[in-house]
């Protein structure tokens, strides 16, 4: 990100100090939707604007908005980082519900979402290992609450979440090897939980993952790898279905990723290219449904994204 400073040294004259340094970054992007399904092709951009003030000791503020957009123009998200704390509230919400902070078990339920317009306010504070976190709508009204907490004890790292009446958390360490994590949570009137081992084997990585989940046990298995400097993931679960996931760098500095799942019977795959000076370029084409774990939008897409 290039920073441009502009230095309030007028002001400082004035009072003998430098009262505020102040630099903006941004992006903007120009994306391309080829016909499909009846429905025309068409254009479409977006962009954005965020100016970060500091008086050059611990205290800045930052302010983002929407550029050039009817649905995003009157609205602005502002964070105010303190020594310990950060402060932020965005008027158009959507902010990550800091319950999201748990880490579950492959199979498990989450606890919160990360896309609810209510969430508009949070408190983030950072205490030595442990970081936890506030989250709710600008009326503080505890149906929009919710609590997160991570960090490390005892050499071990731990996840915690709630909001409402549910609650989650999850401990993991070295053992066996690799890495153990077990979660445990309370859902509505559910009792989840669930163990996950990592162990290296021959330069992969194989996970296991066993849960409880209402009441119905389940288990999934991945391995990941690489080849040819391509980075592969291969998985499978207790419902037959596979995953297959690639990433790997292409000739001319672009990437190449394509992600395939039996269980929604979808694909797909991109490739991005860095153009340089904070440009890049991206032709993607996705059959991946909103409800799917995807990468890429819908359809067939070519999205030229600027950042500074």
């Amino acid at each position: 990100m290039k920073k441009l400073l502009l230095t309030t040294t007028a002001l400082a004259g004035m009072t003998g100090v430098a009262v505020a340094d102040v630099s903006f970054s941004g992006g903007a992007n120009i994306n391309y939707k080829t016909a499909s399904g009846g429905v025309d092709a068409v254009f479409s951009s977006d962009s954005n604007l965020t100016a970060t003030m500091s008086n050059g000791g611990a205290y800045s503020a930052s302010v983002g908005i929407g550029v050039g957009e009817a649905a995003n123009a009157p609205t602005a998200g502002v964070t105010v980082t303190l020594p310990m704390a950060t402060i932020t509230v965005k008027e158009g919400g959507d902010i990550p519900e800091a319950s999201r902070t748990y880490t579950k078990v492959a199979g498990m339920s989450n606890i919160g979402t990360t896309e609810n317009t209510d969430i508009k306010t949070k408190v983030a504070v950072s205490l030595g290992d442990i970081s936890a976190s506030f989250t709710s709508d600008l009326n503080m009204d505890s149906d929009n609450s919710s609590f997160g907490a991570s960090g490390s004890m005892g050499g071990m790292s731990f996840t915690f979440g709630s909001a409402n009446e549910d609650m989650g958390i999850s401990l993991s360490g070295a053992a066996l090897g690799g890495t153990v994590t077990v979660a445990m949570a309370e859902i509505g009137t559910n009792s989840d939980s669930g163990v996950s081992i990592a162990i290296p084997v021959s330069g992969s990585t194989l996970t296991l993952n066993a849960d409880d989940t209402s009441g119905v046990d389940g288990w999934s298995a991945s391995v990941a790898t690489t080849v040819n400097g391509a980075a592969v993931t291969v998985g499978t679960d207790d419902a037959g279905a596979t995953t297959v996931d690639v990433s790997a760098p292409i000739a001319g500095g672009a990437t190449f990723v394509a992600d395939y799942s039996t269980s929604a019977n979808s694909s797909e795959y991109g490739v991005s290219y860095d153009l340089g000076g904070g440009a890049t370029f991206l032709l993607s084409h996705s059959e991946f449904t909103a409800s799917s774990t995807d990468t890429y939008a819908l359809g067939t897409n070519m999205r030229l994204s600027f950042a500074f």
